[in-house]
């Protein structure tokens, strides 16, 4: 008899979902709700029904009385949902999870640059970002500015030296007519230098240009690392092997997370949208997803790494690598 209560006790406790868990799916179940996907929201309040909650001052049971009300609704929005907000609030709270979100000095410097900045006054408006214009484009344009002002400044150049020339006389000897044409000579001979080395110029912004665009890939480091969508998914393991190596496992961390995002764009399972956070996109994945899970993991994992510290450990780089590996495996498998 007690061998078969050590079992049952067991059983029980193994089958308890820790707390920070429970806040999770609870956040995740919201998420869908604010993207009004009532039916996804309700396949995951169903799931947590007489779960078995763990934490420090022991066990309870998922509340019915948050997830009973979002199996009944019709609609996203209405009180269960603030009741959710509530009670995911309380319980962070109550299982102290707002003292391990990292330090509050870095927190508040990601706030910060998170913050647009106000518009200066004055100035014109920009039609388009500069980032959206393509790079030929651009190139010509600074090429164009150029040779305005290379045209302005030889205009310049050109009536200084004709004020320079003497006036015609009624009455002109021939060593006035030979300092005039001397003049002629000297305003020639500039001309022509300063054309052969606009000339230069140009042939040397051209190589430059041409440069540029075989060598599109950003640079290690640059602001385009910001962006999931500034390199294709296989650039990007690549470029999280070189950050690895040369010791930048923190960056190293961002660029695995990015390859697994744009694989899923590739794929369709993910659709890029810019404000998007990464719990949205979890919360996007159907309970169906086989490696939901390891993307649940894996997100964690880059929240910590990325905003909750300033180094990272050669091991949370690795296990971030092989995670994101996997998924990545598993999802090109599947096309």
């Amino acid at each position: 008899m007690r061998r078969w209560l050590l079992i049952l006790l067991l059983a029980s406790s193994a089958n308890a979902m820790p707390i920070a868990d429970y806040i999770l799916r609870l956040e995740v179940i919201d998420g869908l709700l604010a993207q009004n996907a009532l039916e996804p929201a309700k396949i995951e309040a169903k799931a947590l029904l007489g779960q078995k909650i763990e934490w420090s001052r022991g066990r309870f049971f998922a509340d019915v009385s948050v997830l009973q009300p979002i199996l009944d609704t019709r609609s996203a929005s209405g009180p269960h949902r603030v009741r959710l907000a509530a009670t995911i609030l309380e319980l962070r709270r109550a299982s102290g999870a707002e003292s391990a979100q990292g330090d509050r000095k870095l927190l508040a410097r990601i706030a910060a640059e998170q913050d647009v900045p106000d518009l200066p006054k004055g100035g014109d408006i920009p039609t388009r970002l500069e980032r959206d214009v393509p790079l030929l484009e651009r190139i010509a344009e600074s090429i164009g500015e150029m040779l305005e002002w290379l045209r302005d400044q030889l205009k310049k150049l050109l009536d200084w030296l004709l004020d320079l020339l003497p006036r015609r006389r009624p009455q002109e000897s021939s060593a006035s007519v030979a300092m005039r044409w001397t003049v002629f000579v000297i305003v020639a001979l500039i001309v022509i230098v300063v054309l052969v080395l606009a000339v230069g110029v140009l042939r040397r912004s051209r190589a430059a240009s041409d440069e540029t665009v075989q060598s599109s890939a950003p640079p290690i480091g640059s602001k385009a690392d910001e962006d999931p969508l500034s390199r294709g998914a296989t650039e990007w393991e690549r470029y999280a092997v070189d950050l690895a190596k040369a010791g930048r496992f923190r960056e190293a961390i961002r660029a695995w997370y990015h390859a697994v995002l744009v694989t899923c764009y590739a794929a369709g399972i993910l659709h890029f949208r810019k404000g998007r956070t990464n719990w949205e996109y979890v919360a996007s994945l159907g309970p169906a997803v086989e490696w939901r899970p390891e993307m649940i993991e894996l997100t964690r994992g880059f929240e910590r790494e990325w905003y909750g510290s300033l180094h990272s450990t050669p091991e949370a780089a690795e296990e971030c690598g092989q995670r994101a590996a996997g998924i990545i495996e598993t999802v090109r498998g599947d096309e």
